[in-house]
């Protein structure tokens, strides 16, 4: 890989502090040095006078699963700037399935996620991680998806998650856990997720805990009286205070009833 110069950019750090103009050395795969760089020589000098430098940007919330698989240059983030992006989000992605559940499971995902080779191996989340390392032009997080979860344990139905499939599912997550995902994803708007209760969340999130992960909830509006409260915010929070696990909210709606009252909605976050 060349070396780059870029010269004269104005620099956000992201560490808050004000942007400051200095010039970019990076050799190979890593910036080696920020400064004033008159004396060094680089294969390819870049002008960035009247530019901005950063970090690349992390996508938080992302539905790019199946489309970076078939487009791993993905230019339309990478040319925002976007070098992250957190996958699984909604819980709705490939790992960990079965051969089968995934050739069914991509498909009825294909509206939200883009239709991916039929031919992977997803029955890991290293091997889900593998698709992905090295081949696309962004980096990926994983989070494991409940919607897989609930997949290989008690299939595509209205099912309680109780016993040995409980108990089958909590291992599920483990091993995603060990195989590097940061957390466990679920959305619950859609199905299968939407068929668990709160109980069950709250199991499976005492062993994202143990690994110190995240639970990335899109909020229940399905099956509300199975969720804690009403489901929604409430539940949440409860799983986070039952659990351990910290908990990261995908979406905060409003609608005509209470468009603008951004600081009464979200009155329980902050008291929590």
């Amino acid at each position: 890989m060349a070396d780059i110069l870029i010269k004269n950019t104005l620099i956000h750090d992201g560490t808050g502090k004000s942007p400051f103009k200095a010039d970019i050395f990076v050799s190979g795969s890593k910036i080696e040095a920020i400064g004033t760089l008159d004396r060094i020589l680089a294969e390819t000098v870049i002008e960035g006078e009247g530019l901005a430098s950063a970090p690349g940007f992390i996508d938080t919330h992302t539905h790019s699963d199946g489309v970076l698989l078939n487009n791993p240059q993905h230019a339309n983030s990478l040319r925002q700037g976007v070098t992250t992006e957190i996958l699984g989000q909604d819980g709705l992605s490939y790992a960990p399935l079965s051969k089968e559940n995934y050739s069914e499971y991509r498909r009825y995902l294909s509206g939200i996620l883009g239709l991916p080779p039929v031919d992977l191996d997803m029955s890991s989340v290293s091997k889900f991680k593998s698709h992905y390392h090295n081949k696309a032009a962004i980096n990926t997080v994983y989070c494991i998806p409940h919607g897989a979860v609930r997949l290989e344990t008690v299939g595509f139905k209205d099912a309680p998650l109780l016993g040995k499939d409980l108990q089958k599912a909590r291992e599920l997550v483990k091993r995603g856990m060990e195989d590097g995902a940061v957390g466990l994803a679920t959305g619950m708007s859609y199905f299968p997720n939407a068929w668990s209760d709160t109980d069950e969340l709250i199991k499976l999130c005492e062993v994202v805990a143990e690994f110190g992960g995240v639970y990335v909830t899109h909020l229940r509006d399905k099956n509300i009286d199975r969720g804690f409260g009403g489901g929604g915010i409430p539940e949440a929070l409860e799983i986070g205070k039952r659990s351990g696990v910290k908990v990261h909210f995908s979406h905060f709606r409003t609608d005509v009833s209470n468009a603008g009252r951004v600081s009464e909605r979200t009155q329980l976050i902050d008291k929590a």
